[in-house]
């Protein structure tokens, strides 16, 4: 009896082995099979709001060059600008970057990628644009300025502004603008375009002397930037991807490594807190957040909110 015992548990233990085998196996093989599977990766970094702050994507594209595992990145944008400074930071620190840890970086826009999203992406290997998406608005302008002074008279309203300096309160909403104020304003405007278009003429190949043709504020789709050479082809993710393994040399699966984005409150009404989804077999599922744009809401984001300084 004892030994009959015996058998029916080591039958059972021999069971329950045989039952449970199959998920340990297919655990260790999902946890640990980076470890053993060939692949590439890839980085991918996505710029889908204002450019107001370039130190999260300089901390972000720094780790990126930096790591020896990661052999090319997609920089993915949909963004309408950003300020000058910003932009223009995170152009020359790419630039600096691919001299340091040279490496492809490749960029591409579906839906915008406009005045200093441009910018950045000029700073790019290969820039991809879908055929109707925006693309350019090179140029600079300062945020809108008002004149009160009419307002408060009406209401018997008066104000005093204490400054020091001829063009300390150049832009003050409760001072009329004079015309050395407005002279000094647009000098600083125009001093800032004529970098931008330096820096996309250099970048882009283009010249400089036919800048009126390509960059003064001109938006255009997808194909026209495409025909002025703005850009080095029309296509979509698929496209990036192609060109990133013909870059690469990519000859295992693609494994995306793809950084977490800080959380913000505009992130989170506008849905650029969300993250994108894996990336397996070279195939790339991207949440930008935003859903599609028609023409009316694309224009409307190129005019609407803008930072004290755009370009």
């Amino acid at each position: 009896m004892s030994r009959l015992l015996g058998y029916a548990k080591t039958v059972f233990w021999i069971l329950v082995f045989l039952n449970v085998t199959p998920y340990l196996v297919n655990g260790i093989k999902s946890t640990y099979s980076d470890l053993f599977t060939p692949c590439t990766k890839l980085g991918l970094l996505t710029i889908d709001t204002h450019l107001t702050d370039s130190t999260w994507y300089h901390e972000q594209l720094q780790s990126f060059f930096k790591d020896p595992e990661i052999k090319g990145i997609l920089l993915k944008i949909e963004s309408p600008g950003g300020t000058a400074g910003s932009s223009q930071a995170l152009f020359s620190e790419i630039n600096e970057l691919k001299k340091t840890y040279p490496k492809p970086i490749i960029s591409l826009t579906e839906n915008i990628c406009t005045s200093g999203a441009y910018y950045v992406a000029c700073a790019t290997d290969y820039i991809i644009v879908s055929p109707s998406a925006l693309v350019g608005n090179i140029g600079a302008q300062l945020t809108t300025i008002f004149d009160l002074n009419a307002c408060l008279e009406q209401w018997k309203i008066g104000t005093h502004v204490i400054s020091a300096g001829t063009y300390k309160s150049a832009g003050d909403p409760f001072t009329t603008l004079t015309p050395q104020q407005k002279t000094l304003l647009e000098s600083v405007t125009q001093d800032i375009y004529e970098q931008f278009a330096a820096d996309v003429a250099q970048a882009r190949k283009l010249s400089l002397k036919k800048k009126d043709e390509w960059a003064d504020g001109k938006l255009f789709t997808g194909r026209q930037a495409a025909q002025l050479q703005l850009v080095d082809a029309l296509g979509s993710l698929s496209t990036a991807v192609q060109k990133l393994k013909q870059t690469v040399a990519v000859h295992h699966e693609i494994v995306w490594v793809t950084p977490e984005k800080p959380f913000s409150l505009s992130g989170l009404l506008s849905g650029s807190n969300q993250e994108p989804s894996p990336l397996t077999k070279g195939a790339l599922q991207l949440a930008c957040g935003r859903g599609s744009l028609s023409v009316g809401e694309r224009l409307r984001s190129l005019l609407v909110d803008q930072p004290s300084l755009v370009k």
